[in-house]
C-alpha cells in the first residue's frame, strides 16, 4: 500500500499533465495541498476518485457530488 504522500505526489503529477503545469511549480505544491484536504477531511484514498476530484473542482464542481 503506498504512504499518504506517495499518493499525494502521484495524484499531482497526473494533475500536472492533465493542465501542462510544471510539477514543481508553485501551482502544483498548492493542488498538493488541495489533495491532502481531500484525503483527510473526505476520507478520500482511491488516485482515481482523487484526480477526478481535483478536476471536477477546477471546473467549479462541488468533490461531495
Amino acid at each position: 500500500m503506498e504512504t499518504e504522500v506517495e499518493l499525494v505526489e502521484q495524484v499531482v503529477s497526473d494533475w500536472c499533465e492533465v493542465h501542462q503545469v510544471d510539477p514543481k511549480s508553485h501551482t502544483a505544491v498548492m493542488e498538493g495541498l488541495r489533495v491532502l484536504y481531500l484525503m483527510r477531511e473526505l476520507d478520500m484514498k482511491n488516485r482515481r476518485q482523487l484526480l477526478k476530484a481535483l478536476l471536477d473542482s477546477d471546473e467549479g464542481l462541488s468533490p461531495e457530488a
